[in-house]
């Protein structure tokens, strides 16, 4: 392996430190089948008079293009970012690059961006983690056209500690988003709404998405199942029955002994809502009364005891 120094990235290998250094490829092969584009960006009006212009960047990666017989999807170009928010790169300048942004979410597995310099994409280290990580999620390519040799899967000590700190604020705001979630669940349930998921065979959501009303229809079909399982038919016979009718799930399919079966048992026909294993009044219309719930239920315990 052998090691060289860049002010800009540290310690680096240029053969053999990463299995993945192998994955970058070579622009203008034929046969090639990933997307270029382009990446320009000027922070500041001080940018053109140091060189870095967005027509000094179209210059540069145009001629590197032609040099290398590629032929851009599209170019990118963030002209500048408000002037309420300095030249630092952090993640609130990160969000007010919209052509950046549109970028990575345009970008396919293996395509490349080719930029002037990596300055053009990050400055700051947060910024350069940041980025990187989204570019890596998509398996793509960065051409500097000023520094050819840069690779995008090179590691130094700097990538790896901040690797982790940004898979660890990961996995925090996974967490943080599903307790967010689960907290706005209880809190419906508790106040007697559906709190997600599909609704049971004879209901459906209201406009609102919020509320949950009768579909008519599939309650008519939802009694028809309990009346004959209060007179004690077994669930092969309910399920003969409902499917002469011509009912069927809402897939389109015969209803089956266990669908009946998961129908008759289950308590929100009768207005309730189980939530973390707690049955709670539900704020939408019964199907089924609680008497004839339990005679039902007691037809199904009898047959179950045989």
């Amino acid at each position: 392996m052998i090691l060289t120094y860049t002010p800009e990235f540290g310690i680096i290998g240029i053969e053999g430190d990463d299995p993945r250094q192998n994955t970058r490829k070579t622009p203008g092969n034929e046969g090639d089948t990933m997307k270029y584009y382009s990446y320009c960006r000027v922070s500041t009006e001080t940018q053109a008079e140091k060189g870095g212009g967005l027509e000094v960047q179209r210059q540069n990666i145009d001629k590197y293009c032609s040099a290398h017989g590629i032929t851009l999807e599209r170019g990118f170009v963030d002209a500048g970012i408000s002037g309420a928010v300095k030249d630092t790169d952090d993640d609130d300048a990160i969000s007010k690059r919209p052509a950046l942004i549109e970028m990575l979410a345009t970008l396919e597995d293996g395509d490349t961006v080719i930029v002037m310099n990596t300055s053009r994409l990050w400055r700051s280290d947060t910024a350069k983690v940041i980025i990187r990580r989204e570019l890596m999620k998509r398996h793509a390519h960065v051409i500097a056209v000023e520094n050819e040799r840069f690779d995008l899967y090179a590691k130094n000590p700097n990538d790896r500690f901040m690797d982790g700190i940004m898979e660890l604020m990961d996995e925090w705001e996974r967490l943080t988003i599903a307790l967010k979630l689960a907290k706005g669940r209880t809190a419906k349930a508790k106040n007697g709404d559906k709190p997600a998921g599909v609704c049971p065979y004879g209901y459906e959501y209201a406009a609102d998405k919020k509320s949950v009303i009768v579909v008519e229809a599939e309650a008519a079909t939802v009694k028809k199942m309990f009346t004959l399982g209060q007179t004690g038919a077994s669930l092969s016979k309910i399920a003969e029955a409902i499917n002469a009718t011509g009912a069927t799930t809402r897939r389109g399919k015969p209803f089956s002994k266990g669908t009946i079966a998961a129908i008759l048992n289950n308590r929100f026909y009768i207005g309730e809502l189980t939530h973390a294993g707690q049955p709670i009044r539900g704020n939408h219309d019964p199907i089924i009364s609680r008497v004839q719930f339990g005679k039902v239920q007691a037809q199904l315990d009898k047959r179950k005891r045989g």
